[in-house]
């Protein structure tokens, strides 16, 4: 992949991921959005090129594929294809090409959609399915602020990486500061615990590291205070049988749980005081 092929890649991308009232054409995105998108593909090209990769068919992407390395882990951001030519092995040539990028790595994840053939696909690749669920709602409950969590920032992502070592062991470097700037940051740090979450200004709760679940769900609670401010629905994503902590914040808080797509892991499953970021792992 190149940057000749970001936009390119953003049409696949809008397309294979589209609901039915989802827009596909990404050039009617808003400004905001289309500018979180080409930071994210150029964080991976300029962070992780051997990762990046797309199919062509003579003249456009019709695929696209990006992957991480960071540490010793390895992870697939993004893998998409144009929904008329799903189902045609493209998307497992491009699995097989990113995890080209993987060699040396001790863990690898994935985390995968509820579609069919992408759990087929990852399965088919040698990863261990771990389900997954989600919640969503109007957060109905919460209990007293907790004193120890404060807004963080960019002086705050040498701390992050501190934690991710210590609960992912593999720092995220520069995707914190991406991160950083997209959304909002909530840190712990004193003889407790240490931990950060970031959240966007939707609800949805980007990602979770914690030296412990109480600190993780400290900053849990915190996310969604976040969203009851803005008046938005939260969001939860992937929550597996280690995540028990979230889970019950999510049912105390009243939101619902529904099952979402699986995670695939090779290698150690991270600690359970974690919520991953979709696109950065």
């Amino acid at each position: 992949m190149t940057t000749d092929d970001i936009e390119d890649a953003r049409v696949v991308q809008a397309a294979a991921f589209a609901g039915p009232d989802d827009p596909t054409d990404p050039t009617t995105f808003p400004p905001e959005v289309t500018a979180r998108q080409h930071r994210r593909y150029r964080q991976l090209l300029a962070e992780d090129p051997a990762g990046c990769w797309v199919a062509d068919d003579g003249d456009r992407a019709v695929g696209v594929a990006l992957a991480l390395l960071r540490d010793d882990l390895w992870g697939l951001s993004l893998l998409a294809v144009r929904p008329d030519l799903q189902a045609k092995g493209i998307g497992r040539r491009l699995l097989e090409a990113s995890l080209t990028y993987a060699a040396g790595a001790d863990r690898s994840v994935i985390l995968s959609t509820s579609d069919p053939k992408a759990i087929a696909c990852y399965a088919g690749a040698g990863f261990d399915l771990h389900p997954q669920v989600a919640a969503r709602g109007k957060v109905r409950r919460t209990p007293p602020a907790d004193p120890r969590v404060r807004a963080g920032g960019q002086d705050d992502l040498a701390l992050a990486d501190e934690v991710d070592r210590a609960v992912r062991r593999a720092a995220r470097y520069g995707d914190q500061l991406v991160l950083a700037e997209m959304w909002s940051m909530y840190v712990v740090d004193d003889s407790t615990g240490r931990g950060y979450a970031y959240v966007r200004e939707n609800g949805e709760v980007e990602a979770v590291a914690a030296t412990s679940d109480e600190i993780a769900t400290a900053l849990l609670w915190r996310c969604l205070e976040h969203a009851v401010a803005k008046d938005v629905e939260a969001s939860v994503e992937h929550m597996t049988r280690e995540q028990q902590w979230a889970v019950r914040v999510a049912i105390e808080a009243g939101l619902s749980l529904r099952p979402s797509g699986p995670v695939f892991w090779r290698g150690d499953v991270p600690p359970a005081s974690y919520l991953p970021s979709g696109p950065w792992l």
